[in-house]
């Protein structure tokens, strides 16, 4: 009997210990999940040099915020409602739609990773998206055109085209552009194929308890170490020359011509685009871009964008394609800060990476 008490106490004691140290590890990461503002480089940057920092950081937070779904092709979890972000009932950032495209409505998906979502935007009007939505808004046309987001944090070719194949084709799009490159070209052959590392095992886990217990930040701390493991993860192999690039490039190829033919037998039209980054095209990298990025003391000539070239060289390959644009010179000509990081932008670079879209989109929607 009192061997099955001191069992009993023994229990009590590890499960009480257990408490304890999760509502320590849970205060910690509330001060750190304020203190650190959650590595958001733009409210550092000088792009947003006249937005006051207290929304930036508002900004960052819900950002963080975002949950996924714990799927194939990294969904948004529906029916997330902040001040500056707006998740609608099917998981999309942006205003409410129906899944029966209206009629006398040209409808548009637009599919990338959190550049394309709008990290570091104000809005969900001041996304890629959102631009290109208010650009048609003022064009005069018999039509309405409707700019869906189907961005989402980290994606990628992988996770894109299964989207595309599970999900998006229900929604009857007539056309679908593609956003891609940066997250392709840093992320390691092994989760190409589907073989992820202990610290991205470590972050879909957490993403996944994150999910479950939206309130806690541990999950989100941890989650934002496992995201910092998994970048000098993809840093080591971007400063030297990945042995295995060309296998992804033609990954990449594959994956899009098979999603552009799927799209070809169900009548709908694609564009697909490489993005630009910072260093690519013939404009001059600013100081503030530099030093936000990390790379004041590093020679920037060093950065990995001939792997992002790579990419680009085979867009002519990508045959089943509608159409295909290289945007790398995109911001060719303008010499204020537009970059947040290596590749997300502030909203000026948005507006005119949307901009450039218009011009492609209008050719294509013009031949219906």
């Amino acid at each position: 009997m009192s061997v099955q008490v001191s069992y009993k106490k023994q229990t009590l004691l590890g499960v009480l210990i257990l408490l304890v140290i999760f509502a320590v590890f849970e205060i910690f990461a509330q001060i750190y999940h304020i203190e650190e503002e959650l590595g958001c480089n733009f409210v550092k940057s000088e792009v947003y040099k006249n937005i006051p920092e207290n929304i930036l950081i508002g900004m960052c937070n819900e950002y963080h915020k975002i949950k996924l779904v714990h799927n194939s092709y990294w969904q948004i979890y529906p029916n997330q409602h902040y001040e500056y972000v707006n998740i609608n009932s099917f998981g999309f950032r942006g205003a409410e739609i129906s899944k029966e495209k209206p009629e006398n409505v040209y409808r548009i998906i637009m599919l990338g990773g959190s550049t394309l979502f709008g990290y570091g935007a104000t809005s969900d009007e001041t996304t890629i998206p959102g631009f290109l939505q208010k650009k048609f808004e003022t064009t005069d046309s018999d039509f309405k055109v409707e700019v869906i987001n189907a961005g989402s944090s980290g994606a990628y070719s992988k996770t894109e085209t299964l989207y595309v194949k599970h999900k998006l084709l229900d929604f009857d799009p007539d056309l679908i552009i593609v956003y891609d490159g940066w997250n392709d070209s840093r992320i390691p052959y092994t989760s190409h194929i589907g073989e992820r590392g202990l610290a991205g095992q470590l972050y879909d886990s957490v993403n996944h308890l994150q999910s479950i217990f939206p309130y806690y930040k541990t999950p989100i701390v941890i989650r934002e170490i496992g995201r910092d493991l998994i970048s000098a993860e993809e840093d080591t192999i971007a400063t030297r020359i990945d042995a295995n690039l060309d296998k992804k490039v033609i990954l990449w190829k594959e994956r899009w011509n098979e999603s552009c033919l799927l799209a070809q037998k169900n009548d709908i039209k694609t564009l697909i685009t490489i993005q630009p980054m910072l260093g690519t095209g013939d404009r001059i990298v600013t100081k503030s871009e530099k030093s936000t990025s990390g790379l004041l003391q590093n020679d920037f000539m060093q950065l990995p964008l001939y792997q992002l070239q790579k990419f680009v060289d085979v867009l002519p390959e990508l045959t089943n394609c509608t159409n295909t644009s290289d945007l790398t010179h995109v911001f060719d000509g303008h010499n204020e800060p537009i970059f947040l990081d290596l590749g997300h932008v502030g909203e000026q670079g948005s507006m005119l990476i949307s901009e450039k879209i218009y011009e492609l989109v209008l050719p294509i929607i013009n031949t219906e």
